[in-house]
């Protein structure tokens, strides 16, 4: 069995970051930047290191940019911390170097070209890698601010699942851990459409109790997708399904829920996306729930979000109203 004596982070985005502070107690680790640029001003701004990363970073954390400096297959784990829509291209990246690592994937997002999660697409362009998938309510400055949660760990390989549990047992996040990566997965992608709809009743101030009836439909809808999938009832209503739909509804850092209020104020998407700063993971799965619609599956207040994220929304207060009459 692997030993595992370094851990390098490839992103070095907020939840990066926040990870690489926490896992850095356990082992050194490397946070990797897309160029030397990005990897000096991080330096440079240790405490403060981001435009919304307020945590300082601990000095023992070396920030580089990606692939200046050897690593030994055998003894890393490698945390794949992109946004989703980079993964594909970091993962083939990482293709080239090595051939059966064991990587970590903290990206909650969906590949809308491939229709498949980030675990299925880190394994399409690295065949022989172990993918352990790392989800759950885990809003990125509370894990850095030391404020306890739980996630899921899951993975195929019970060796290597066991393996990197251990390597990142931590005094924050406590971890349980699934056999089916794919499963939590695509709850973790659902979810963030449930927090944009919720968003958008926040920005048309409809007040709690229809944020709370949102939040009740979406946990059924993510129920009626996990069943289409075959995906266990336990998982979506489980801590990587309705327990993430429910934090990412309700934080004020999420970025779901802000695009949202962004959308709500009337802005188009693109304009929302740019207000809000930030990859807004619930946008890639528009194409999937798009699909599932035309197959009967019934999602209502999923299909309304999206045709609001696709532009067919004429107007959103009308098609909100309309939905929760509905339910």
């Amino acid at each position: 069995m692997r030993q595992i004596k370094e851990i390098i982070f490839i992103g070095s985005g907020n939840w990066g970051l926040a990870l690489a502070s926490l896992f850095s107690r356990n082992r050194p680790t490397r946070v990797w930047t897309i160029n030397p640029d990005l990897a000096n001003q991080i330096n440079a701004n240790r405490d403060c290191p981001g435009d919304f990363y307020k945590c300082a970073l601990p000095e023992s954390i070396v920030v580089e940019e990606k692939y200046t400096c050897a690593f030994d297959e055998d003894s890393t784990l490698f945390i794949m911390a992109v946004p989703s829509s980079q993964v594909g291209n970091a993962a083939a990246e990482l293709g080239k170097r090595t051939t059966r690592p064991v990587v970590v994937s903290v990206s909650k997002g969906f590949d809308a070209r491939r229709q498949c999660t980030m675990s299925e697409l880190i394994k399409h362009h690295i065949p022989n890698a172990s993918v352990i998938v790392l989800t759950g309510p885990t809003i990125a400055n509370e894990v850095a601010a030391g404020l306890p949660t739980r996630a899921v760990l899951a993975g195929d390989d019970l060796m290597h699942l066991a393996m990197v549990k251990e390597t990142l047992s931590n005094d924050v996040i406590s971890f349980e851990v699934g056999r089916n990566p794919s499963h939590h997965e695509i709850c973790a992608a659902l979810k963030g459409l449930v927090a944009i709809a919720v968003g958008t009743a926040e920005g048309l101030g409809l007040g709690a109790n229809i944020q709370g009836i949102l939040m009740t439909e979406g946990i059924h809808e993510l129920g009626v997708v996990a069943s289409f999938f075959g995906i266990p009832q336990h998982i979506a209503h489980g801590i990587s399904g309705a327990g993430d739909l429910i934090t990412t509804c309700i934080s004020a850092d999420s970025r779901n829920r802000r695009l949202g209020q962004a959308l709500a104020d009337g802005l188009t998407l693109d304009e929302a996306l740019a207000k809000v700063k930030m990859t807004v993971e619930g946008v890639a799965m528009s194409q999937t729930i798009e699909t599932l619609w035309s197959l009967d599956v019934s999602i209502p207040l999923i299909h309304m979000i999206n045709g609001v994220l696709l532009g067919k929304s004429k107007d959103i207060r009308t098609e909100l109203n309309d939905v929760i009459a509905a339910i």
